[in-house]
């Protein structure tokens, strides 16, 4: 740590970690340091991978080649998976920057890596012939003959290029560095089964994303549980401990995520009250395990370094709105909650709220979401986003209670557009559904400004105040609305409109004679 670093008060060490994370690339940043080959083998395993997928595997062979064997397999636990399926193809990438390293970097890394993950690699890359048995060989190879330098093994290359120029040179520098782990990694290509290769190396690899927060998809959907909000105090003393939240150490947050943090949101001003470093470092390191296991609900690949972006921004904004509801948007008192309640519980307040939001829409939508269909922005927007798995505030996370108070303003003005439309203009759904089909309109564009328009036009053409789908020819007729045709409009209405009816009104005739239900030129 930097000497300017060091003369930071724990007060100001959340923000000082977020501007070093803006300041340039994290790889960039750590090669930099003349002390980088001892630096680099401890950072946590996170902020290594993340600095390196920040400028790519292939840009950061130096990186690789100064991590510990225990940062590579975490680095290839969290690269080289796809659910519960080992990808191949990542895993030459990182043994290639091995490669790169030499043979005693290999020896080190592939011996700290799971023996069934590199049995797994050998038996999906080539064939196997055992030499001692004088097993049968066939006379021409499928890909290209490898003898092991011990000449126990015949294997057939199944890829060819530089991939296979690749595997092959790591077979040998395997067996320069280590003559028996070599021969038990091609023994157990040839006589074990992938299935169960493939077994043992995820539950091995489950184990040790556990205690990053990675859980089991069913176990992580936990956070997103409903949780009275009522239920959660500011005193009740729920907060734990790191290891207590299953990690075995301290995991930071990566600083390729920090810095993405909105440093004025409420869950980083209620951090920033915090004057005890330590417990700064036990909240960052929470949050991190929180991501992760949002992350693991989601099905968010570790490896997908933006979507992980998109998951810290939507956990600190529950976490931002459970710290707002049980503090009353004082502050100091959320830094006091972030002190003595769970994070997880604290998070799940925001996630309720969000909740109680989405029964409220989906009440609105009825059977089959057929309520959301005439809904016209931004109402239609908001519905929409409320009802999807995890509710949006129409096209992004939720940050603030003042989000949530007006999501649940607009649904509640969304509540009454259906009966004040469906009074003035005379319609009921059967009605609504014959108008609509004898018109050239798709239902889908039929919104309700469209029913209140094509009122507004029959009225103003001296018809019965419905809602008829009008000849192409009568387009002819309309135009601007002026304000002879609003004073006609407003005695048409049954009763003075309120303000918010009257901005109703305003926003639906702006587009007029626009947007309007036109029946085909042939029809009576």
């Amino acid at each position: 740590m930097k000497a300017e670093d060091d003369a930071i008060i724990p007060l100001s060490r959340w923000r000082a970690s977020l501007a070093r994370a803006r300041r340039g690339r994290r790889a960039d940043l750590i090669l930099a340091d003349p002390d980088a080959e001892r630096l680099v083998p401890q950072l946590p395993i996170q902020d290594l991978y993340y600095a390196i997928k920040e400028v790519g595997l292939h840009d950061a062979h130096e990186l690789v080649a100064m991590a510990s064997p225990e940062q590579v397999r975490g680095l290839v636990d969290l690269d080289a998976w796809q659910r519960d399926h080992l990808d191949e193809a990542r895993v030459d990438e990182w043994l290639n920057a091995l490669v790169e390293a030499g043979p005693g970097k290999l020896k080190a890394a592939i011996e700290g890596l799971d023996p069934e993950l590199i049995a797994l690699v050998v038996q999906r890359q080539a064939n196997v012939y055992d030499l001692t048995l004088e097993e049968p060989m066939p006379e021409e190879p499928v890909g290209q003959f490898y003898p092991t330098p011990d000449r126990f093994f015949m294997l057939d290359v199944l890829v060819g290029g530089e991939e296979g120029k690749a595997f092959t040179r790591m077979l040998d520098w395997l067996y320069r560095a280590d003559l028996e782990f070599a021969r038990r990694v091609i023994m157990s290509a040839k006589w074990e089964m992938g299935s169960d290769l493939e077994e043992h190396a995820y539950r091995w690899r489950t184990g040790r994303m556990s205690d990053l927060g990675y859980v089991e998809f069913y176990e992580a959907l936990g956070i997103y549980q409903y949780l009275d909000p009522a239920s959660v105090r500011v005193d009740e003393n729920s907060a734990q401990s790191v290891a207590g939240a299953g990690a075995d150490a301290a995991h930071s947050l990566p600083m390729q995520l920090a810095g993405g943090i909105d440093t004025g949101s409420f869950f980083a001003r209620a951090l920033g009250t915090i004057p005890v470093e330590a417990e700064i470092d036990r909240l960052q390191n929470l949050l991190m395990l929180l991501v992760n296991k949002a992350m693991a609900a989601d099905l968010v690949e570790p490896g997908d370094v933006e979507r992980a972006q998109l998951t810290l921004e939507q956990s600190v904004g529950y976490l931002g709105i459970g710290l707002e509801y049980l503090a009353r948007s004082d502050v100091d008192r959320a830094g006091q909650a972030l002190r003595s309640v769970a994070l997880e519980r604290i998070f799940r307040v925001g996630v309720s709220l969000t909740l109680q939001l989405k029964k409220l829409a989906e009440t609105l939508a009825g059977p089959k979401g057929a309520g959301v269909l005439l809904l016209d922005e931004p109402y239609d927007q908001l519905v929409a986003g409320l009802r999807r798995q995890r509710p949006r505030f129409a096209d992004r996370p939720f940050k603030s209670l003042a989000d949530i108070r007006t999501a649940a303003g607009t649904l509640e003005e969304a509540a009454h557009l259906g009966p004040f439309v469906f009074t003035l203009v005379g319609l009921d759904p059967h009605s609504l559904a014959a108008a609509v089909a004898s018109s050239m309109t798709a239902p889908s564009d039929v919104k309700y400004g469209t029913l209140v328009r094509t009122w507004a036009a029959n009225v103003l053409l001296e018809r019965a105040p419905e809602v008829r789908p009008l000849h192409p020819r009568d387009l002819r007729s309309l135009g601007k609305l002026e304000a002879a045709d609003r004073e006609k409009l407003a005695r048409a209405m049954a009763k003075p409109l309120s303000p918010l009816e009257q901005r109703w009104m305003d926003d639906w005739l702006t587009p007029f004679p626009n947007g309007l239900l036109v029946r085909y030129s042939w029809l009576k």
